[in-house]
């Protein structure tokens, strides 16, 4: 079996192609932005085209030389600031780029099925509550990240119901680990602390937004197991939270990163940081996949922010 992964050289693709080659099956791939930061895991041995999505008669072609037996699709904008700055480029990239794709798989000459990642920001700026959003609650995006995503799925489906495709749809939550960009939280807090310990601070500063906010967070190596099984046992047309299911602070989150950094932190209001709209909660309700696939999140917490904190100690 051979597994197509677009975006392979961003954050979630390296785990993914691990996760697949070590389940025994070949992994290809597909890149047009190089890496922010080194990542954790290598690509060495891995066949990986340079490609924009938006071109379609070269994805047309790439597919068809690559000849995939399924396709995880990664690639997108994924930075809500960034596409608040930058709109047109975010639904080219993510709306049209997506088509190209789905195109060029329909005209192979096997049917192949394909994993498209979206995102669960689809479902608005708006409180989840304690158990989280479920795949049958209407979504509400109102950035044009979270627009983009919704008209990528909604494409999707057209591929599926009038075209014949397998699509399968995940909407992951917050997930992070190393090699993620310090744009996101997790990251951002991590490198902050690693160059305070490296300037011998005790306590460490860290500037932050709000603490009150609570998120949903999972490792990005549980992530990329949900997808696997996604890829090869989820139902065509269907779409499926991926999420720990549990909400934690970003005051817990600070407290966490203290006790793995061994010193303490003492943090600081960045009115940059600072949301004109804050959601109190915000998560997602895995229990379609869990009981559907079995899948469940390994990784507790304290050791996904332990070993985020160790990657940015050692770059």
């Amino acid at each position: 079996m051979r597994v197509l992964i677009t975006g392979i050289k961003g954050f979630v693709g390296p785990y993914l192609a691990d996760s697949l080659q070590h389940a025994g099956i070949e992994c290809v791939g597909i890149s047009f932005a190089a890496p922010e930061f080194p990542h954790p895991i290598s690509l060495d041995g891995i066949t990986v085209r340079e490609l924009d999505l938006r071109d379609r008669d070269a994805t047309r072609s790439c597919v068809a030389d690559l000849r995939p037996d399924s396709v995880v699709h990664l690639a997108a904008i994924s930075s809500v600031p960034y596409s608040v700055k930058n709109p047109q480029l975010t639904f080219d990239v993510n709306v049209g780029g997506s088509v190209s794709l789905f195109d060029a798989v329909r005209h192979l000459d096997k049917p192949v099925r394909v994993l498209h990642v979206s995102s669960g920001n689809v479902y608005g700026n708006r409180d989840s509550g304690e158990t989280g959003f479920r795949e049958d609650e209407i979504p509400n995006p109102v950035s044009p990240y979270a627009a983009s995503k919704l008209a990528a799925e909604i494409a999707a489906r057209s591929f599926v119901g009038d075209l014949g495709m397998e699509i399968v749809i995940a909407r992951p939550f917050n997930h992070t680990g190393p090699g993620q960009p310090q744009s996101f939280v997790c990251p951002e807090f991590a490198r902050s602390i690693a160059e305070g310990l490296r300037r011998g601070e005790n306590p460490v500063l860290l500037r932050t937004g709000a603490l009150e906010p609570r998120r949903d967070f999972t490792d990005v190596r549980d992530v990329v197991e949900a997808y696997r099984l996604l890829l090869l046992r989820g139902r065509a047309g269907e779409v499926y939270n991926v999420s720990s299911g549990s909400l934690v602070s970003i005051a817990e989150i600070v407290a966490l990163f203290q006790e793995a950094a061994g010193v303490a932190i003492r943090t600081e209001t960045d009115p940059a940081r600072l949301r004109i709209r804050e959601v109190a909660r915000l998560a997602g309700d895995s229990s379609k996949i869990r009981s559907e696939l079995a899948w469940k999140p390994k990784i507790s917490l304290p050791e996904l922010l332990g070993d985020l904190l160790e990657y940015w100690k050692s770059i």
